[in-house]
């Protein structure tokens, strides 16, 4: 082979690989496909609360986006039963799914009265069509032309059969070097049926901050066991950096400058809103400020329906820095970024202001952010937000335990701890 025609074949290989990488699935939260935005996944009747179900309840999740593209697209959907660690479980669908393995997402609407236009998408889950038959992990995979191969969101979510009794609490961290900056949780787990039946190994919890998905500790094993009392408490593993409350922006209106909006403009079909500039928080010290935990809200003036009357609108980020920082790059971070560390949210040093700038594309509404620095996807907090151990967080513990002979992990148990009133 002519050395020309191995560099075409090497190259044809690099772009298939490529393609192929992008389009596989992955099992967390994830955004495969340009033009999709404002991803919301919850449990009907209030946007905050994780996508958690009770087997056979009779609540609901919504999922709901837009997509930005051009043409109305057809959306199919499936679950995907998953291990307590999330991959795969050895399952067929027949086994976890009751009803059709995949359907389309039939509801969906044009934008009325917008400068951009979109096309929202709505999703009930479980309904007549798909319904969850064993509790555990679950991921639901939107995809497009019914070809799984072409993935445009996943997202996680939990079915909860409550076979155990769990308690938890949330206190200022034990040893000296982490008290002013950390939270530990201390689990206790009680078994009345016996239903444990190898806890060191098949027995498990999981915990997560303000349902980030970065900022998670899994399988955790107890630390204590007496009788039927399963307790999970080691300040060193169950230990979370506290970081800070988030900070906020609202862009509901195009007419007024609300609290830290600094100018809007327009240029169309776009409205531009300039945050006033910010530092990273010089003190370091602690002040509290309610917020909704890195969430959004869509809303906006003058509209009956913001799902489909909201305007997409750039919002400009400017964070002063001397000097960059001589590690790691700086991201926008939040729900409004997907809680995700990649191009779209990651700032860009300009020298000349001295300071690092972004510019997101979001739908008008309130809105949740931390300014952090990623590490292999992990957002770091200590040098823009700092951490501090009264910062109000959510705390959500899963239990998982595999019972003797088991194919699954099942989801045993499940609460949200808060840490408001820390000790």
């Amino acid at each position: 082979m002519k050395y020309t025609e191995q560099i075409l074949v090497a190259l044809i290989l690099l772009i298939s690989a490529n393609v192929f990488s992008q389009n596989k699935t992955e099992y967390r939260d994830k955004i495969y496909k340009d033009g999709i935005k404002t991803v919301l996944f919850y449990r009907a009747g209030w946007e905050f609360t994780a996508p958690v179900l009770e087997l056979n309840s009779d609540k609901k999740l919504i999922l709901s986006f837009d997509d930005l593209n051009d043409e109305v697209t057809d959306y199919y959907y499936t679950v995907i039963h998953c291990s307590a660690n999330w991959e795969p479980s050895d399952l067929n669908p027949i086994e976890y799914i009751q009803g059709y393995e995949e359907e389309q997402i039939e509801n969906f609407e044009n934008s009325f009265g917008t400068l951009v236009q979109y096309t929202h998408y709505t999703l009930t889950f479980p309904n007549e069509n798909m319904q969850p038959e064993i509790s555990g992990n679950y991921i639901l995979l939107v995809y497009e032309d019914y070809d799984r191969n072409k993935p445009v969101l996943t997202r996680r979510f939990y079915v909860a059969d409550t076979k155990l009794e769990i308690k938890a609490s949330v206190q200022r961290a034990s040893y000296v070097t982490d008290m002013n900056t950390s939270q530990e949780l201390k689990i206790t787990v009680t078994d009345k049926n016996n239903y444990i039946t190898n806890p060191q190994d098949n027995f498990s919890a999981t915990v997560l901050q303000n349902n980030d998905q970065n900022i998670m500790l899994e399988n955790i094993k107890p630390d204590f066991i007496k009788g039927n009392v399963y307790e999970f408490y080691n300040p060193r593993k169950l230990k979370f950096k506290g970081g800070n409350e988030y900070r906020y922006f609202n862009v509901k209106s195009e007419k007024y400058l609300t609290e830290r909006i600094k100018a809007i403009s327009f240029g169309r079909p776009y409205y531009y809103f300039e945050l006033i500039p910010e530092v990273c928080n010089p003190s370091f010290t602690y002040s509290y400020m309610q917020d909704i935990n890195g969430d959004f809200l869509i809303t906006a003036d003058n509209t009956e329906n913001p799902a489909t009357e909201a305007d997409y609108v750039y919002v400009d980020f400017t964070l002063y820095k001397e000097k960059p920082f001589l590690k790691g790059e700086v991201y926008v971070y939040g729900t409004l970024s997907d809680r995700s560390c990649d191009k779209k949210n990651k700032m860009t040093y300009d020298y000349g202001k001295k300071a690092y700038t972004l510019r997101m594309l979001l739908k008008q509404g309130f809105y949740n952010y931390r300014y952090v620095i990623c590490d292999n996807g992990v957002p770091e907090l200590d040098y823009t937000e700092g951490n501090y151990y009264q910062t109000e967080n959510n705390y959500m513990i899963f239990i998982y335990n595999r019972p003797q002979g088991g194919q699954y992990d099942e989801l045993a148990a499940y609460i949200v701890v808060n840490s408001l009133k820390i000790h």
